[in-house]
């Protein structure tokens, strides 16, 4: 594959060697420490420019590329989910193609640390070229992606002078470029029964787990359309097994690009719930509603897709836009008045240990973003 024309755009074997640099620390939710230092001493050894950490812990760094053209942004998260301790990244083969993976034992964390790699590479690489031939850019790592969108949704937006902003966090192909995201919406069913000695007196008991049992029965679930997705993933409750259980509690999440299927939905449940709550029924039933966050739809025509596809192009690579049905920090971006879209990363099975990353696809992203940056991409032209 090509690179932008009448550049030097990065090495790719440097972002396979940053990605197995990354991949060894162990970046838990809520324990970023360490990779957001590691990231940082990287940056302040490159001199591209002086990273700064909000008060959420997201790190933020401004380059003062020199082309003429729009600023934009580029984002990956610091957190990976568990298993992310002690990770050996494996070189293998998959239908012929050179893979990454994990020894099988924790995740990989190509989700996110192939997006850390691909900025990390294109740093280094200003560092040593300067920033003549690049547009103004931001970087943006942010904390708590996988728990939320938590670090993405409390970063202060005036620091940004961003007209567009890349999450480079898609699990799928080079050239995919993820344009939607649903709304989500997490539920917990509080089910009340009441308890008594199971061998003694069950029939003064009220089994909160047979009261579960109906409203699971009764309750849409799995993909109710194209749309629209539900799911019970967590049930807990009970104390003993010679205690008739007094309390069972039911998580589940709600997820649509259709609002009005997603407030469709919203009002089926309610309705489940009510009438298992009748009077002459036994137990009670409550339902709390907690919002996720809000779909996005990035147009076909938006700045921000048509760069990227430009970009794409530039490198021979054709893109695909898509919907994704998950959460990123582009929702956050998106709330916050900045376009933002994902684009693909090469890796797959995300969120397993059977996570792996085609290498050949990772490393053309760091052409891809260097293509947004340089002539071929978007230099030189106005934000539109």
């Amino acid at each position: 594959m090509g690179t932008a024309a009448n550049t030097k755009a990065p090495q790719h074997g440097t972002v396979v060697d940053w990605f197995k640099r990354l991949v060894p620390i162990a970046n838990p939710s809520k324990g970023e420490d360490e990779i957001r230092l590691f990231i940082a001493n990287q940056i302040q050894r490159f001199g591209v420019g002086q990273a700064e950490v909000d008060r959420r812990g997201n790190l933020f760094l401004r380059v003062p590329g020199q082309a003429s053209g729009p600023t934009m942004m580029f984002c990956a998260h610091m957190d990976s989910v568990n298993p992310c301790e002690g990770i050996e990244p494996v070189d293998d083969m998959l239908d012929g193609r050179p893979i990454i993976r994990s020894a099988g034992q924790t995740i990989l964390g190509a989700d996110d640390k192939s997006g850390i790699a691909v900025l990390l590479t294109l740093l280094e690489h200003l560092g040593q070229v300067g920033l003549a031939n690049v547009c103004p850019f931001e970087c943006l790592f942010t904390v708590e992606e996988e728990i939320g969108i938590f670090g993405a949704h409390d970063f202060d937006m005036g620091w940004s002078q961003a007209r567009a902003a890349y999450a480079l966090d898609g699990e799928g192909a080079l050239g995919d470029i993820f344009c939607a995201g649903p709304s989500q919406k997490n539920m917990v069913f509080a089910c009340h029964g009441r308890s008594s000695h199971a061998g003694i007196e069950p029939e003064m008991g009220i089994n909160a787990l047979s009261l579960a049992a109906k409203l699971v029965d009764r309750l849409p679930k799995g993909r109710l359309s194209p749309d629209t997705t539900t799911n019970i993933g967590v049930i807990s409750g009970g104390k003993a097994m010679n205690v008739v259980p007094d309390y069972v509690e039911l998580r589940a999440e709600l997820r649509s690009h259709d609002e009005v299927a997603f407030a469709q939905v919203q009002q089926d449940m309610d309705a489940v719930v009510s009438a298992l709550n009748e009077p002459g029924t036994d137990g009670q039933i409550t339902l709390t509603w907690i919002d996720k966050y809000r779909r996005f739809d990035v147009s076909p025509d938006n700045h921000a897709v048509v760069w990227a596809q430009r970009a794409a192009e530039a490198i021979g690579v054709t893109p695909r836009l898509l919907r994704m049905n998950i959460g990123s920090d582009a929702h956050a971006l998106n709330k916050g008045g900045l376009p933002a879209v994902v684009l693909g990363m090469g890796f797959h099975r995300s969120h397993s240990v059977g996570e792996y990353v085609f290498v050949d696809e990772l490393v053309c992203v760091a052409d891809w973003v260097w293509a947004l940056l340089t002539e071929s991409g978007t230099a030189g032209t106005a934000a539109t």
